[in-house]
């Protein structure tokens, strides 16, 4: 079937039509004509890519030599000034179908790197003829592509899984098998600058001492950790419990100006700088000093370090009770007095703060999912003069503006690409209380190519 493609779609695939019904192809761009074999879904068709017949003018040599195959950075054969227009597309789009917001955007903030970028790589390992790798299951498949190379981490990073891999070879590990629950599972390493932390995920093994004494001869690997896994299908590999083979118990990076201590375990942004310039941006958002911030799913309480300054106190929420402790040791850290961090579900901890006393601003992180129900109803009864809302997801993000402008007054909304070479894309929104009067948010972004 020949296939005029005319946009993009939310993972990165081109769209066409068939019979007034979406068509997606995975491998092809907007402006393109594929042959495709088309398989009728019911209210839309998939298409398997044949040939391209005329191919984009936007399209580059990707850097990856496992673009092809692999198909996580689904955007990497298109010029980075085309990538940023199709993620505004997305965001305008999404904010269109599911809020009915159709102001014009601001372009996307570029990313300072396109390559070299990750901080972080959680990685399955299998074994390929005697060997162990690094391997990526291409969406909705079993079948691993096999990893040498990967642009888009760090370079300290992709040196450090190499180094990690070639000493589990040397000592002729295998890879896990799940009848015998024992083998390497998947390879966790971050790491910025000069100092990385490392897990195995692994099945019932003992790893032995001269294996864990050539691992700490690593340069700059500055602590090593095992993790047992050894459920069958498992909705995350890492474990909660993990034991350290060597070294520190946390790693401690800069963001901005402030110093921060990160478990194996803790959640921080992928793109440092990229994660810099989100948190100095959102609290440039906040205009004078005010009594009380919160934030909800503080994680760590970085973005807290970022408002330090905003408030007389600031209250971070986080489900986590570890990354509570991190976000805590990170404050004394940093010699913040003023940063409270408290374990409780958002919503509940949120209506509790305010049936004692009135919040002037609050700040959110959420998952992907979005914000709750059960806080969303509490942030609609509340009378807090400002929410700033972080999202990694356009299409929640979305839905939650809908239900939030019922009381709330868009003020800014403003795209990042986090994640250059995939269709994903971060953003930050300003929201006032209708009881105030709207007003254009007067902050200039720092540091904007």
């Amino acid at each position: 079937m020949r296939l005029e493609i005319v946009k993009t779609g939310i993972n990165g695939e081109g769209i066409g039509f068939f019979k007034r019904k979406p068509v997606f192809v995975e491998g092809c761009f907007e402006g393109e004509l594929v042959d495709a074999d088309l398989k009728d879904e019911g209210n839309h068709y998939t298409g398997t890519l044949r040939h391209i017949v005329r191919k984009s003018d936007r399209r580059v040599v990707p850097k990856c030599r496992h673009c092809f195959k692999c198909g996580a950075c689904a955007l990497m054969e298109l010029d980075h000034r085309k990538q940023l227009d199709i993620k505004k597309e997305l965001l305008q789009g999404a904010l269109y179908k599911y809020a009915k917001i159709d102001e014009e955007l601001d372009d996307i903030f570029p990313s300072k790197k396109i390559f070299g970028y990750r901080n972080k790589l959680n990685l399955p390992v299998i074994e390929h003829e005697g060997r162990l790798y690094n391997a990526i299951y291409k969406k909705g498949s079993n079948h691993p592509c096999l990893i040498e190379d990967c642009p888009i981490h760090e370079e300290g990073l992709e040196k450090m899984r190499k180094q990690i891999l070639d000493v589990l070879n040397r000592h002729h590990l295998k890879a896990y098998e799940r009848h015998e629950k024992k083998g390497i599972r998947q390879l966790i390493v971050r790491g910025f600058g000069k100092s990385y932390q490392a897990v195995l995920v692994t099945g019932s093994d003992v790893l032995q001492e001269d294996l864990v004494k050539d691992l700490k001869k690593i340069k700059h690997l500055d602590s090593l950790f095992q993790g047992i896994n050894t459920v069958r299908d498992p909705v995350r590999l890492m474990p909660d419990k993990l034991r350290c083979l060597f070294g520190r118990q946390k790693i401690e990076m800069k963001a901005g100006d402030y110093k921060l201590l990160l478990s194996p375990q803790a959640f921080f942004q992928l793109n440092l700088k990229q994660a810099e310039r989100i948190y100095g941006d959102a609290a440039a958002m906040i205009q004078g000093k005010k009594k009380l911030i919160i934030e909800a799913y503080c994680g760590i309480g970085a973005i807290s370090m970022y408002l330090h300054d905003k408030a007389e106190k600031i209250i971070g929420i986080e489900l986590i009770e570890k990354a509570v402790r991190d976000a805590q040791d990170n404050a004394k850290l940093n010699g913040f007095d003023n940063l409270e961090f408290r374990a409780d579900d958002a919503a509940k901890e949120v209506r509790r703060i305010l049936a004692k006393e009135k919040a002037d601003v609050l700040i959110v992180d959420p998952p992907r999912t979005g914000l709750d129900d059960e806080l969303i109803v509490t942030l609609l009864k509340s009378k807090i003069d400002q929410i700033i809302y972080i999202s990694c997801n356009p299409a929640t993000l979305g839905k939650d503006l809908d239900l939030l402008k019922q009381k709330y007054q868009i003020a800014r909304i403003q795209g990042y690409d986090m994640f250059p070479n995939t269709p994903h894309v971060e953003t930050v929104c300003c929201l006032y209380h209708q009881k105030k009067d709207f007003i254009s948010v007067p902050y200039e972004p720092k540091n904007v190519e």
